[in-house]
């Protein structure tokens, strides 16, 4: 009987042993997440769960410059107007105080850095990725997926789900979340300077979401990228076919352009968009949201330089001609300085420098008119001539400072 009573009790004791064994494997299996297991079934959340979803990251820029949206979701940064401001129009309050700040900071670096135009440079393999190529692992793991969904941000509501790609990243609570959202600041606008046809994206309007999941031990990161619920379009391009038009239309002009350069070698059509841009725009910086882009460009035919330089490349791309847009400091003939944008373009392997915005003639000529000579003053020129009143800096977002290819020392 006794030894009976010692079987059984053996017995008890090894299913315990089983039980206790299967539901520790369980619960690790659980708490870590190795299975997926349903929210009523969880042991960890017996002891204690817990979803939040938060931003991530500080400000790029300094912190007096606030990029949030008043509800803790963090956005990337205004892209640097390459233009002076004359005026505030009415709903362009907010984003001229910012670019007036960074103008300021912009000058700042002028005045500290009156070599910049000697800065690192990069050599080019290809001229469509010229900011993504700079990018870190993991920027250009944030480009890469909205790149190749491009079709999608068409519809200005299109997420980005990165799940917990970069779970081990934020795992590091004393750097993750800021090496995480300066990647996310630069990838968004890397992306739309390397892709000028992006035009329709409003990038103020892209936001970075992390959804914190703790369950018991354990905290599960998983990031998405998009508009938090709203369109990311601008405004005029939010309704019916907008986008679509758009671009049929600024395509339209693209196509025309590069029809009249039929039968003409590399450095005549580089004159023919040159010319045509400066024939057919009108600088302002009052218009609206579209002067940085080349729909103000090419549909609007109103733009800063930034439009002009996103416009040119956005045709010689269609013209198969290498051509970047650099970004820095430009100082005018009274010597005064403003954030300034415009672009190298690779001619017989060698780099050189083209600024439409200053050859225009309303520009520099203010009657309408400039003589041959002075029409070209910046087309195709060396660094010799370029920097005597162009400074790089490369920061279309922050002080991250962007690196170009060399230019040619003398002029074509």
């Amino acid at each position: 009987m006794k030894k009976a009573i010692d079987n059984f009790i053996n017995l008890i004791l090894i299913l315990l042993a089983i039980v206790i064994s299967l539901g520790t494997i369980y619960f690790c299996l659980d708490v870590f997440e190795i299975i997926e297991v349903p929210e009523n079934l969880s042991i960890a959340n017996l002891f204690y769960s817990k979803i939040e979803i938060m931003s991530v990251g500080e400000s790029l820029l300094p912190t007096d410059i606030d990029g949030t949206n008043g509800n803790g979701t963090q956005k990337p940064k205004v892209v640097v107007d390459r233009g002076e401001s004359v005026e505030n129009p009415e709903g362009l309050t907010e984003r001229r105080d910012t670019l007036e700040r960074l103008h300021a900071l912009q000058e700042k670096y002028n005045e500290e850095n009156p070599d910049s135009s000697k800065a690192e440079k990069i050599e080019v393999t290809n001229s469509d990725r010229l900011y993504y190529s700079q990018l870190d692992t993991y920027g250009k793991q944030i480009y890469d997926k909205l790149y190749s969904n491009k079709d999608k941000l068409k519809t200005g509501t299109y997420t980005a789900n990165f799940d917990t790609q970069f779970n081990d990243l934020l795992h590091d609570e004393e750097k993750g979340t800021e090496v995480l959202n300066n990647s996310f600041q630069l990838a968004i606008n890397a992306l739309t300077f390397d892709n000028p046809d992006l035009f329709y994206i409003d990038v103020t309007k892209i936001y970075l979401l992390t959804e914190i999941t703790t369950r018991a031990f354990s905290k599960t990161y998983r990031v998405s990228i998009g508009g938090n619920g709203g369109s990311y379009l601008f405004n005029e391009f939010n309704s019916g076919d907008g986008v679509y038009t758009a671009i049929s239309n600024i395509e339209l002009t693209k196509k025309n352009v590069i029809n009249s350069c039929s039968n003409k070698d590399t450095v005549e059509k580089i004159k023919i968009v040159h010319d045509y841009l400066i024939d057919t725009i009108e600088y302002d910086s009052t218009y609206d949201n579209n002067v940085y882009n080349v729909y103000g460009a090419l549909a609007n035919g109103k733009c800063v330089c930034e439009g002009y330089a996103r416009a040119f490349k956005y045709i010689l791309d269609g013209l198969d001609i290498p051509c970047v847009i650099a970004c820095g400091i430009g100082r005018n003939s009274e010597g005064s300085t403003e954030s300034h944008a415009w672009n190298y373009v690779k001619v017989n392997d060698i780099w050189y420098a083209i600024d439409c915005t200053w050859d225009d003639p309303i520009i520099r000529g203010g009657n309408g008119y400039l003589s041959e000579e002075r029409r070209y003053t910046y087309f195709l020129k060396g660094s010799d001539t370029i920097f005597k009143d162009h400074f790089e800096d490369g920061n279309i977002v922050g002080t991250f400072g962007f690196k170009y290819p060399e230019l040619s020392k003398t002029d074509f």
